[in-house]
């Protein structure tokens, strides 16, 4: 449904269509408009498509048809699409004048084909304009409309022309002189009992909302028993309210309790000066505490007013009835309590109403005779009332649990919460007041990331000073399971206590637990079909009740990707049109909040920059548990200390113990113990990875200053055995990272979308790990050119792939490293820049590289001093850097065998390598790549960076496919 704020703009056009933008014209779906403006002034129109080149801000209205709506040029009018409108099956129109209405019933034959080419919509009441050739036009208003204004027309409309009504002109006699005669009334007649029927103000329907966060303003006025209202709700009542005393009795409009009070009204606009009551609602009372427990009543219960009209009740005795064993004069403090209150105003007491007179006495009284209700207090009536104590047991007022939830403290300071925040006090208080309805709002985020406190906080917002919105709060993982039967039923009674606190708004904590996206080829048919009529049912609900009535949908829920079709589609109209994301939080947010859970703490040389960087992936609950972790142990330290010391052996501690809710359910894979500098040969390759990766990590200041993004993007290719793998898990375990390994076919699935919903989740899992390696072992076997897949499974892969590499969604923090020894075979948009843009070679090893690699993997075996890798260094020409490790195996495991044939020997189980031993072993070895293989790689390659003939084939028999 379109809605918004536009610009009016006058054309020539001579209709009275309204044109919109292309953009905004495609949104609609039914081509009529409500216009709201000047305050109170309302029209409906219809939508015709424009010829000519429109701005989404504006909206084009003929300007004789403007005018006469009253709507001016480049004044702002409020837009909402109404849905349904039905079809008019007769409509009666008129004139302003004669003139016109001779003109226009010239044209009775035609006037029907003749509105239908200049109108559709038409409403009681609304004047438009009738064209008449090029020259002529008529004003018309609308009389009357059936079935039900507004309406839209078509060709079996009925259209009844009326003529105008005669303005009736009353006749004026000539003035007669006035003569006494003998019936004249000399005495003055008394009109004073006309005053009662002149001045009396019928029953209003009023909205209770509380002044306690006005007491300030309301000052001395603040009473239980004083309601406020605003000029405009009770226009009859004259004088200043403050002085005057007006009384009216309350009760619950369409309650089961007989329960009233009588009160004092007075006026917000007799001590207050342009003062903004409230945002939303006109309509409301501002009542006490008080008389919200007496009553039952929370914000937006409806309320009925009606004027006092008896005496005033002339009270004798009052009893006051307070608990026993009270440890204060009762009755002192009791008139002393009247005598302040009614020093500068009177007001009004009521029986059986339970106040707190101090902090010491509660209590509640009756007036004597019992017959009355209520008493009025002056300093006449504290002076001749006689007080009578009567002990009682009195019900405790209930105290409301008041959970500092510490996060609202802060979560506007850190990340878009407080951006969150005024969009939604934007969209519930602006578009209540403009339209009487509001906007849905869902808001997503991770685990941990604060929805529900964010939840809260908005909540206490809306309740309060100046809007007094109604919420209703349904926490989804409670109701988790329940039948459909069960959850329409809750549903539903829970819109129907919303439409009558309206303005009000469902909160709705984890819809997606009640609304879930499941995929019926993952073999959960059963639940997938739970879910869709779940879905369905709130989708009907939700529309059945929000579409004309002012209520909203504040909802959370970790991903839209999880939410069923019916609650939120990727394509067609949304329940939920504004989506907010819980962004992730930056450095200077951690270093916020670690300045504000330990400000009231000493510090002692400790470096909060040191873990912001250590905090990297933490989500706003893994920094509360952090820091509540941290404080408690320095409190197990020392119990007795007034103010806690933090030391960084605190913190440090307390990280080793803090799991981190983005890595639940992450499987991260163990990068070994192995570091880059555990790794013989490949050097180019490692100080190419400790660039990329170690650096940013190191020097963080200096890189998030570089104006361009930072390359992320790895890809490692090389023959078969040459350390690729083993160079992702000693790059992570060297630059302190994460590792995510991925073997391409994993990803794939039969089922359209879910290969790239797995990719998708590969790389959410990758933010939430970060900073990481995404490693994809077997690259070749996932990202393919595209075209050559008969079943197009690997085409869109890739083609997600290519989204997630872009950096549509920010990369920062994961390092994406592939690994394959065929990069010929890989899609070529995936090596672009800004993707796998930089390109690392593994080759086979040279004599030098070789020797490395035998001294590394030698470190933990013992050799005898006859032993020399240099001469198996030179000997192991064309072996890999697997193959070198296989000849250590081998020789290895021929010494065991030595070992195994000497008895003696056996108890001490001490193995020495031989030279003699090293090779046999490498006699017993064969490179595993064969000379043509070694020349098809290399090959390859060259044609790969750049050079080469791409048509060299050295022999028939090395396919390689």
């Amino acid at each position: 449904m379109f809605d918004g704020l536009l610009t009016v703009r006058y054309l020539t056009s001579k209709n009275c269509f309204c044109t919109l933008s292309v953009n905004n014209f495609k949104h609609l779906q039914n081509n009529v408009l409500e216009l709201h403006y000047n305050d109170n002034a309302t029209a409906h129109v219809s939508v015709a498509p424009s010829s000519a080149p429109f701005d989404d801000q504006s909206i084009g209205i003929n300007s004789l048809f403007a005018k006469t709506l009253g709507v001016d040029e480049n004044s702002l009018v409020a837009v909402r699409e109404i849905v349904q409108a039905p079809t008019i099956q007769s409509v009666t129109v008129t004139t302003l004048d004669d003139d016109d209405y001779s003109v226009l019933e010239s044209l009775a034959e035609n006037v029907q084909s003749t509105l239908l080419e200049q109108i559709r919509v038409l409403n009681e009441g609304q004047k438009f304009i009738v064209w008449i050739g090029k020259t002529i036009h008529v004003t018309v208003s609308v009389c009357s409309i059936k079935p039900i204004s507004p309406g839209k027309i078509d060709n079996l409309t009925e259209v009844v022309i009326k003529p105008p009504e005669k303005e009736f002109k009353p006749i004026q006699n000539e003035p007669v002189e006035d003569k006494q005669t003998q019936n004249t009334c000399t005495k003055k007649v008394p009109f004073d009992f006309l005053a009662e029927y002149m001045n009396k103000t019928e029953t209003l329907i009023l909205r209770v909302v509380p002044f306690k966060d006005l007491a300030q303003k309301i000052g001395k006025l603040c009473f239980p028993f004083n309601v406020f209202v605003s000029r405009s709700v009770i226009p009859q009542i004259e004088g200043d309210t403050t002085t005057n005393l007006n009384i009216f009795m309350l009760k619950l409009l369409s309650s089961e309790s007989e329960k009233s009070v009588h009160v004092r009204l007075i006026i917000f606009e007799d001590f207050l000066q342009d003062f903004k009551l409230n945002k939303i609602c006109s309509e409301n009372i501002f009542v006490s505490d008080v008389l919200q427990e007496y009553l039952s009543c929370d914000i937006g219960c409806r309320v009925m007013l009606e004027p006092y009209q008896g005496p005033t009740p002339d009270v004798k005795d009052l009893e006051i009835y307070t608990k026993k064993n009270c440890s204060i004069d009762i009755v002192q403090t009791f008139q002393q309590y009247l005598a302040d209150s009614c020093r500068e105003q009177e007001f009004v007491l009521n029986s059986d109403v339970v106040i707190d007179v101090t902090n010491k006495l509660r209590c509640f009284i009756r007036c004597q005779p019992c017959k009355f209700r209520f008493c009025v207090v002056n300093p006449d009536f504290v002076r001749n009332c006689k007080l009578v104590v009567v002990n009682e047991i009195l019900p405790e007022r209930e105290v409301l649990e008041q959970n500092e939830f510490t996060m609202s403290k802060y979560t506007t300071a850190v990340a878009n919460y407080q951006d969150i925040i005024d969009k939604c006090l934007f969209l519930f208080a602006y578009n209540t007041k403009v339209f009487s309805k509001m906007y849905n709002v869902l808001i997503t985020g991770k685990s941990g990331t604060g929805k529900t406190t964010l939840l809260k906080t908005i909540t206490n917002i809306i309740n309060s000073f100046p809007y007094f919105i109604f919420t209703k709060k349904i926490n989804c993982k409670a109701i988790k399971g329940k039948t459909v039967e069960s959850l329409h039923k809750l549903f539903s009674t829970t819109f129907f206590d919303l439409i009558h606190h309206q303005p009000s708004v469902l909160i709705l904590d984890d819809i997606h637990i009640l609304c879930e996206n499941v995929n019926e080829g993952d073999g959960l048919a059963q639940q997938a079909v739970y879910f869709n009529r779940v879905s369905e049912m709130l989708e009907g609900l939700f529309n059945q009740f929000c579409e004309h009535n002012a209520v909203g949908i504040l909802a959370t829920t970790e991903s839209t990707s999880k939410l069923n079709k019916h609650i939120y589609a990727t394509r067609g109209n949304h329940l939920f049109k504004n989506v907010y994301n819980i962004d992730q939080l930056q450095r200077n947010d951690r270093l916020k909040l670690f300045d504000f859970f330990f400000t009231n703490n000493e510090l002692e040389n400790v470096d909060l920059r040191k873990y912001v960087e250590k905090t990297e992936s933490f989500v706003m609950q893994d920094m509360v548990d952090l820091a509540n972790k941290t404080l408690f142990e320095s409190y197990q330290e020392d119990p007795d200390q007034t103010v806690l010391k933090i030391t960084a052996d605190h913190i440090e501690t307390a990280l080793k113990t803090v799991t981190e809710t983005t890595l639940a359910g992450v499987n991260l894979h163990p990068p070994g113990e192995k570091t880059l500098d555990d790794i013989g040969g490949l050097a180019d390759a490692k100080k190419i990875l400790l660039e990329t990766m170690l650096w940013p990590a190191k020097y963080p200041d200096l890189f998030t200053k570089a104006p361009l993004r930072l390359p992320s993007g790895l890809l490692l290719y090389g023959p078969p055995g040459t350390g690729k793998t083993l160079l992702a898990g000693a790059a992570a375990k060297h630059c302190g990272l994460r590792l995510i390994s991925i073997k391409g076919p994993e990803l794939l699935s039969k089922y359209i979308g879910a290969s790239e919903q797995a990719v998708r989740d590969v790389f959410q899992r990758a933010q939430s790990a970060k900073p990481c390696i995404l490693f994809f072992d077997e690259f070749d076997s996932l990202a393919p050119r595209r075209g050559h897949d008969n079943t197009g499974v690997t085409d869109r892969v890739v083609n997600q792939l290519l989204t997630q590499l872009d950096g549509i969604e920010s990369l920062s923090g994961v390092f994406v490293l592939a690994a394959t020894s065929r990069p010929d075979l890989l899609d070529p948009a995936l090596l672009r820049p800004g993707r796998l843009d930089i390109h690392i070679r593994c080759s086979l090893p040279d004599e030098i590289s070789r020797l490395e690699i035998l001294e590394a993997l030698s470190k933990p075996l013992k050799f005898s001093d006859d032993a020399n890798l240099v001469l198996l260094a030179q000997a192991t020409e064309g072996f890999s850097g697997a193959d070198l490790q296989a000849v250590l195996y081998s020789a290895q495991l021929e010494s065991v065998k030595g070992l195994l044939e000497d008895e003696a020997n056996t108890q001490e189980f001490q193995t020495e390598i031989h030279q003699v031993q090293l090779m046999e072993a490498l006699k017993n070895t064969r490179p595993s790549l064969t000379r043509a293989e070694r020349m098809k790689y290399e090959q390859i390659y060259r044609n790969f960076e750049g050079g080469g003939s791409k048509d060299f084939t050295p022999g028939s028999r090395a396919t390689l496919a």
